[in-house]
């Protein structure tokens, strides 16, 4: 089958490129810095928010995996979001109904609750994908998904982890100085964060969910999302021991000034660490996502560049 992939460089489009060539498809990767060509790897520069895609011309295609979107949590000040993840959908329908391709693979979120830009423009995108006249359309939603060993990604996971060593780094400077100018005793700081401890935090491989997607070929909406996910208690704890720092999450408490501009400056995670509460049509995450999967990811991404 010629199948269209849409956002082929980036990070989930990359790996499931690779994997549909592994069940023998011949694949046209598009994007505006489309991947080097290989064996039945047609790379295509184009431009979902272009009509036709920004292509002149176009090649027999059978099914297009619709991935390319802008998916940042924050403000859409630039207008960027809406832009790519609205309008690019709407050039790719058009595109499918133009060729009379009969198949659309879109990939969504299983986060569509309206609560930021992202989440409301692909609830959107759902609807004009049902709406529309493709004769079969399959939407995809996965939850918050992170590399493995083989496909490494710093994502959103990792951007919090992050955050909260520079925060947390920032402020043990401050209290050492002060402990020591006032010779107090060395204290185990306690580091709190806004949210439901027994709420389970949907994280799943790329592995899981780009098998799923290569698999599934019917119409439909599927979650791909962690059929036994971790509660945010185990992550935090998880977190918390490989970076030496007691964390807890509680949904109330009165906070310090330390975690006032915590908050503040990771306010895009705060709706996600209420918990959620998913369908899945996976069996099972692979890997598993444990203790030591997260320690490790934690390391790639303190050694990354």
């Amino acid at each position: 089958m010629n199948i269209l992939v849409t956002g082929a460089s980036g990070f989930l489009g990359a790996v499931l490129v690779k994997r549909l060539l592994e069940k023998g498809h011949r694949v046209y990767g598009l994007s505006r810095h489309p991947p080097a060509p290989d064996e039945n790897l047609i790379p295509l520069a184009g431009d979902i928010t272009r009509p036709n895609l920004g292509l002149k011309a176009v090649p027999r295609i059978h099914a297009v995996h619709h991935l390319a979107a802008i998916h940042r949590l924050g403000k859409d000040n630039d207008g960027l979001i809406e832009r790519t993840n609205i309008e690019g959908t709407k050039n790719v329908l058009d595109f499918c109904i133009d060729h009379s391709i009969p198949r659309l693979y879109f990939t969504s979120s299983a986060y569509t609750m309206g609560r930021n830009v992202y989440e409301r423009t692909k609830a959107l995108s759902e609807v004009m994908l049902r709406e529309s006249d493709i004769p079969e359309v399959t939407i995809f939603k996965p939850s918050i998904v992170l590399g493995t060993e083989e496909n490494f990604y710093p994502g959103h996971l990792s951007q919090f982890v992050a955050l909260v060593i520079k925060v947390h780094q920032r402020a043990e400077l401050v209290r050492r100085k002060i402990e020591g100018s006032l010779r107090l005793p060395v204290l185990e700081p306690v580091f709190r964060i806004r949210g439901n401890p027994s709420g389970n935090l949907n994280v799943i491989t790329v592995d899981s969910v780009v098998e799923a997607m290569a698999d599934i070929t019917g119409p439909g909406t599927y979650y791909l999302t962690n059929p036994e996910p971790p509660s945010l208690r185990d992550l935090v704890d998880w977190i918390g021991e490989f970076i030496l720092l007691k964390i807890e999450a509680k949904p109330y408490f009165k906070p310090t000034p330390l975690e006032v501009m915590f908050e503040k400056l990771s306010s895009a995670f705060g709706p996600y660490l209420l918990g959620d509460e998913f369908p899945s049509n996976i069996k099972e995450c692979r890997p598993e996502i444990d203790k030591a999967f997260i320690h490790d990811t934690i390391k790639k991404t303190l050694l990354s560049p």
